[in-house]
């Protein structure tokens, strides 16, 4: 009886122990974010827990450490992450452990996931090397920080005539994966004239177009102000700008003296300066004003339109100054009156033309019965 009964207290002192045992673990060792956790077992079997800590890795880091916790049964730790160097292993207290490793991480840009695995071996000499006990296998995520884009902003250009380059200043913004952007203030760059763009990092600028010079053409489309009595040019400029391309403007020149050589200075501006160029055109001489000399072939016609009233209608040619002669036919203005009858309109009225003035009379000879027309100068120019 005493044996058997010893037998049933160790059986249940062992349960409890072990039972005891693997609460403990989970309790004592509760994982942080990227901790993985497996249930102790017997001896070979996965006992222990991997803790990672956490890793944020600087720009333009070449190397970055790794480091952690593993609490596991057993006489000696070994901790394996491929890819690392420099690994150490220390023994905090007993089934406490820490670790850290090198790696490299120069060519990777973004996202990297490195595999920790531990296990205890055996250092006495029967199973020397032959594993103790194991940890699940952790995966810990590190994320290496990277320039996504590197763009020039704020662009400000100015322009040199004498060598048709554009001077550039801009900002260049480096934009990362992850955190603010680094931005680099008052950078430069030199372009020529004849581009249409330049790229500057990953931003492609167009290059503006500046005027680099003009000429007059020979001729000139006058027109007098007579009331000035000067005159106002119409010459065309021939453009060439900074991509080689020529084009035609007109440009109105006002105030300029009849008759003489008129020196015409025109600016021609764009946002980059001002050019300014002569030239010199002779004007016409002012225009002579044609008047009307004389008259000549003056003759008048009766039309009777009653027994009271007459027409007169006139025919005549006027000579102008510049020579040129006019003939003219038309009725004068309003009605005359019959001078044989008791007619209310005049039989008698002054006319004026060209500056001529006449006095029209209409006539009637009782003797002959006839009706016809005298006149006379009154006034003239």
């Amino acid at each position: 009886m005493g044996k058997g009964f010893s037998r049933k207290v160790l059986s249940t002192v062992v349960a409890g122990l072990l039972l005891f045992s693997a609460g403990g673990a989970v309790v004592t060792a509760a994982p942080k974010e990227g901790k993985k956790q497996t249930f102790r077992t017997e001896q070979n079997d996965r006992t222990g827990v991997i803790t990672y800590n956490n890793v944020t890795v600087p720009r333009y880091a070449k190397e970055v450490r790794l480091s952690g916790t593993v609490v596991i049964d057993g006489p000696q730790l070994v901790v394996s992450i491929p890819g690392s160097k420099n690994m150490t292993v220390t023994n905090v207290r007993d089934k406490v452990w820490t670790y850290e490793a090198v790696v490299d991480v120069s060519s990777i840009k973004g996202d990297a996931v490195y595999e920790i695995s531990a296990y205890t071996v055996f250092v006495d000499k029967k199973n020397a090397e032959k594993v103790h006990s194991s940890a699940r296998t952790v995966s810990q995520k590190i994320h290496v920080p990277f320039i996504t884009s590197t763009v020039a902003e704020n662009t400000k250009w100015s322009y040199n005539h004498s060598s048709n380059q554009f001077f550039l200043t801009y900002d260049k913004v480096e934009n990362w994966s992850e955190g603010k952007p680094v931005v680099t203030t008052a950078q430069s760059l030199t372009v020529s004239g004849l581009n249409y763009n330049v790229k500057v990092h990953d931003t492609t600028l167009v290059i503006p177009t500046a005027n680099v010079d003009f000429t007059f053409s020979p001729d000139a489309t006058w027109k007098f102000d007579a009331t000035m009595k000067r005159y106002s040019a119409t010459v065309n400029i021939l453009i060439t700008d900074s991509k080689g391309n020529v084009r035609k403007e007109a440009v109105t020149i006002n105030g300029l003296l009849p008759g003489q050589v008129n020196e015409i200075s025109y600016p021609l501006k764009d946002r980059y300066g001002t050019i300014t160029k002569k030239a010199y055109y002779t004007a016409p001489a002012a225009p002579v004003d044609v008047v009307v000399d004389r008259l000549q072939n003056l003759s008048f016609t009766l039309v009777q339109q009653n027994k009271n009233q007459f027409k007169v209608a006139a025919s005549y040619q006027l000579v102008h100054s510049d020579g040129k002669i006019e003939a003219k036919i038309h009725y004068l203005e309003g009605n005359f009156g019959n001078p044989a009858s008791k007619s209310k309109n005049p039989s008698s009225r002054n006319w004026e033309v060209a500056g001529f003035v006449y006095k029209v009379t209409v006539n009637y000879d009782p003797k002959s019965k006839i009706y016809y027309v005298t006149y006379e100068e009154v006034s003239k120019k």
